[in-house]
């Protein structure tokens, strides 16, 4: 991995964490609106995850005319846990906050979250509302209205069920994801979830319900890409959680989030157009008597649209 900076030594109260691949085209983009929280004990931290494309380049260049920037080059594409993982070692601020190299902050996002941080010294994470927008501008849907988030020293049970929190909309203590061992990057998807859960589990979530993000939909986004083996990452990743807290959590509190948890990822595969991948997790929502009649519902639906997709091929 090599490294070049052109910040010089200050302090630094906030590391932005930029992974970027094959992001040439929209880098830039980002960078001007990290810019615009007006902050001067800022860092941004920019790991290059061995692109294809001139990324690299335009990382030293955005870092040749701005000396927040820190760039860092990954010596091979190894994914976007192991990329922030990177940066996050290479951080120097107190706080940590997450961007992806295609999404925007809006004006005054980190003073908002910083002051929301600082309030509660029981608070380990703050995150606001989001608004999910095309490559063109045009809004899609707001963040927090198909997943209401929760506040508070229980928010991780939510978290067992639906992730509330984008990446993006994160900051939280560096101190403290360096201790629980940042990013599993043995996960090609929900890594972020992961390190979310633990962290709510050692203090209180804050969420603020301004829309401080924009998050931009992606045809080669990360999730997209892994829909399919979704269910199969994200669901035993949830198990395990459950195991190790299962001292805190009752018989009914575990099938309740069970059966939650297949009905919300079938939602998800149908509405993504994964059809036939998401009939055998809503035959197990309604096995678990989570809404069972409607879980069932999907089914035909699913299989006529499954229908439909390859009829118009």
């Amino acid at each position: 991995m090599n490294t070049e900076t052109s910040q010089a030594i200050r302090s630094v109260s906030v590391s932005v964490i930029i992974p970027a691949f094959n992001a040439s085209a929209t880098l830039s983009r980002a960078v001007d609106s990290v810019m615009l929280q007006h902050m001067t004990s800022i860092e941004i931290i920019i790991i290059d995850d061995g692109s294809a494309d001139d990324t690299y380049a335009k990382i030293l260049a955005l870092a040749s005319v701005n000396p927040t920037i820190v760039a860092l080059r990954m010596d091979k594409n190894r994914g976007v846990s192991a990329a922030r993982n990177t940066g996050i070692r290479a951080a120097r601020g107190e706080f940590l906050a997450f961007l992806d190299a295609d999404d925007i902050w809006l004006e005054g996002k980190l003073d908002k979250q910083l002051a929301a941080i600082k309030c509660d010294p029981a608070i380990t994470l703050v995150s606001c509302n989001s608004v999910f927008v095309t490559e063109a501008g045009e809004i899609l849907k707001e963040g927090h209205r198909n997943r209401p988030p929760v506040e508070g020293e229980n928010a991780w049970k939510t978290l067992l069920v639906y992730n509330f929190l984008p990446t993006p909309t994160v900051l939280t203590y560096r101190a403290l994801v360096l201790e629980i061992g940042g990013f599993d990057e043995s996960l090609a998807v929900a890594e972020d979830l992961d390190l979310w859960i633990k962290l709510a589990l050692r203090g209180k979530v804050r969420v603020l319900h301004e829309i401080l993000i924009k998050y931009f939909d992606s045809n080669g986004s990360l999730m997209k890409r892994f829909l399919g083996q979704f269910p199969g990452i994200w669901l035993p990743l949830l198990e395990k959680h459950m195991q190790q807290q299962q001292d805190k959590l009752t018989p009914a509190e575990i099938r309740t989030i069970k059966g939650q948890q297949s009905f919300q990822t079938g939602c998800n595969l149908y509405f993504a157009g994964e059809y036939l991948n998401c009939i055998p997790v809503f035959v197990n929502a309604a096995l678990r008597g989570m809404r069972p009649l409607k879980s069932i519902s999907y089914i035909p639906r699913a299989l006529l649209m499954s229908f439909f997709s390859i009829f118009r091929r």
